[in-house]
């Protein structure tokens, strides 16, 4: 079991479509605009430099799709990874979303609803599977490996980067394709409405508001890993190494007094496995989300931390609840984090509100 290498990092968000501008922008506390409707949208999802075959299939995909397939692209270009994939049954992808087809569901059932069995549309139908949005990236990139998609909730993206790194620690593959992603749109904004879960970003500061719900955004961040001697073969520059992860559930999340210790357990895991000491951690990004969830974390962080508030950012106050692009996005950041001065370690955190909680350590690399 060597190390697991990151090699690149694609990521589309509202706050940019390049892990520097992210990181950047979150960094001098903008916040992404909301639309009128009260959630966050990118204007544009960036498509530009697909291959031709790809580019021709774009038409038909639903927003999830074409999120992942952008951010996927971008990864492998940021990685150097050479196309067509010179070994692809060593190739996987483990992707992770908390809401799934929900839009494309929506959009179907309400044809069928208003029009009929009639209205029924085939393309449509295709993306009405959490899947397909994996299965159109694999198709486009030519990966043969293992394909998964995952669900944890807004834990997904970093979860599926924790299950892309135990794929190639147990030699299952060379190189995985990881992250997550999930779509905004008016029917998700709407049902968030009707429960009274919608807020907007004034009632969305982590660690200073505790107000239930959700500002809704969206995005998609894919990181590139490798088997570390793979990546070392083929010239690659290494961003990083991804030392840890680990993946858990506390069920008190859902009940009126939550309790912190299913999450200090999966910190633990996670900072056991790096076989780092507290003090090692420079940097912690964190999912809250101005909920009350938020002071759960931090008890958690601090039982396993210590006293780490001045090392915490929390990335939600920038680009909102972006759902399993989310913990991709705190992946990709805490990459970043490691440029600065005295970080050789970062650790992510990632929970959902209904148990689900992981957690990763990167660490610097170093030749």
């Amino acid at each position: 079991m060597g190390p697991v290498a990151i090699t690149g990092f694609g990521v589309v968000s509202p706050l940019g479509h390049s892990v520097a501008e992210l990181a950047r922008r979150v960094a001098a506390g903008e916040r992404a605009a909301s639309t009128a409707d009260g959630g966050v949208r990118i204007e544009s999802v960036p498509l530009d430099g697909l291959p031709p075959a790809t580019a021709a299939r774009v038409g038909r995909l639903d927003r999830l799709c074409r999120l992942f397939l952008a951010a996927a692209f971008r990864a492998v270009g940021d990685a150097g990874v050479a196309l067509p994939l010179a070994d692809a049954e060593r190739v996987g992808l483990s992707f992770g979303t908390g809401l799934g087809c929900l839009l494309s569901d929506a959009e179907f059932y309400e044809k069928v609803i208003e029009h009929g069995a009639a209205a029924a549309s085939p393309r449509v139908f295709a993306a009405t599977v959490s899947s397909a949005a994996a299965g159109e990236v694999s198709i486009a990139l030519g990966i043969h490996g293992p394909n998964v998609t995952s669900h944890m909730g807004q834990a997904a993206g970093l979860g599926a980067i924790a299950y892309g790194h135990d794929l190639i620690q147990m030699g299952k593959a060379d190189v995985v394709l990881a992250g997550g992603a999930d779509a905004n749109g008016p029917a998700l904004v709407q049902a968030l409405r009707d429960m009274r879960l919608l807020k907007d970003a004034q009632a969305s500061r982590p660690f200073r508001d505790c107000v239930p719900g959700v500002w809704p955004s969206e995005g998609a961040a894919v990181a590139v890993l490798e088997a570390e001697d793979h990546a070392r073969a083929r010239g690659a520059l290494v961003l990083a190494r991804a030392e840890s992860c680990a993946l858990g559930f506390e069920p008190s999340l859902t009940m009126r007094t939550p309790c912190s210790d299913g999450i200090a357990a999966v910190l633990r895991r996670a900072l056991a496995a790096s076989a780092r000491a507290p003090r090692e951690i420079g940097a912690v990004l964190a999912s809250a989300h101005g909920t009350p969830l938020d002071d759960v974390e931090r008890a958690a962080l601090h039982a396993v931390l210590g006293d780490c508030d001045a090392r915490i950012c929390a990335p939600k106050q920038a680009h909102g609840e972006a759902f399993a692009a989310s913990g991709a996005f705190g992946a990709a950041l805490a990459v970043e984090r490691l440029r600065a001065p005295g970080v050789e370690a970062a650790l992510v955190s990632s929970l959902c509100y209904s148990g689900s909680a992981a957690a990763m350590i990167v660490s610097r690399a170093h030749a």
